[in-house]
């Protein structure tokens, strides 16, 4: 899997609830693994933080037609 597409898939699973010992099953690699990693910090603002910059990824790819 292409590996934008791995972090836009970690992004949107988490914001409908999906949690780290799920991820742990899912064959992603390295850096959406690095985003499931930093979407468990114990830190709200550091979780928020992630979750924001990973929104807007998708958002930009979503409007230039990348992750279609």
């Amino acid at each position: 899997m292409d590996s934008a597409f791995e972090r836009a898939l970690v992004a949107t699973s988490y914001l409908i609830g999906v949690r780290d010992e799920t991820f742990e099953s899912w064959p992603l690699g390295h850096d959406a693994r690095a985003l499931v990693r930093a979407l468990g910090s114990t830190d709200r603002e550091t979780r928020a933080l992630v979750l924001a910059r990973e929104a807007a990824r998708i958002a930009v790819a979503l409007d230039g037609g990348a992750l279609l």
